[in-house]
């Protein structure tokens, strides 16, 4: 299956996976995949998978440093009042988006998306993933599925907790998440043990 599965470097290439999310989720922001010239501040890892019998894009992944960090690295590192975030911007990623568009769902493809990001997100030297699920979506599928894969999966209401040393979570985020998840990257391996400071 990796050989169905590219990243996405350019921004016609970006564009259709925009779609996809759209196409699936509906209410995305406009420009929830970054163009090429915002790479600098989400540095981003976008992945495609292509069905190899049709050619057709059945499923995509996002994953981008967290909002948090990208707007303290705008501000030169830190938040007001807040921790600096310079020295892990390359050792975390928040998992933004992951969808497969329901002809192709239950073939393997959103696990073989994980499981390439997981390689790709170690080599580049990336140390913890987290993300969350919405209330729209199936909250209890998607339970299984991150657990599944070797996340910590947290209660309802339960937050993240400090990851690398760090808060990824922006105050007075609405509406709340039905749960968040998070793993540690060791090599091409995942291991769910929350990490300490950096």
């Amino acid at each position: 299956m990796p050989d169905v599965i590219t990243e996405a470097t350019a921004d016609d290439e970006r564009r259709e996976v925009q779609v996809l999310f759209e196409s699936v989720f509906g209410d995305i922001d406009a420009h929830a995949v970054p163009p090429t010239r915002s790479d600098h501040l989400y540095a981003p890892l976008v992945l495609r998978y292509h069905d190899p019998d049709t050619g057709t894009l059945a499923g995509a992944l996002l994953a981008c440093r967290a909002q948090i960090a990208v707007s303290a690295q705008m501000i030169g590192g830190r938040l007001p009042g807040g921790p600096d975030y310079r020295g892990v911007l390359d050792k975390h990623r928040e998992l933004d988006l992951m969808a497969v568009t329901p002809p192709f769902r239950s073939r393997g493809i959103g696990s073989a998306l994980l499981t390439t990001a997981r390689e790709l997100l170690a080599a580049r030297g990336v140390r913890v993933w987290f993300g969350n699920a919405t209330e729209d979506l199936n909250v209890e599928r998607l339970r299984h599925f991150y657990t599944t894969h070797g996340f910590t999966v947290l209660h309802p209401g339960q937050s993240l907790p400090p990851l690398l040393g760090r808060q990824w979570t922006m105050p007075n985020v609405h509406p709340k998440p039905a749960f968040y998840f998070y793993g540690r990257l060791v090599g091409t391996g995942a291991s769910t043990a929350p990490t300490g400071p950096a």
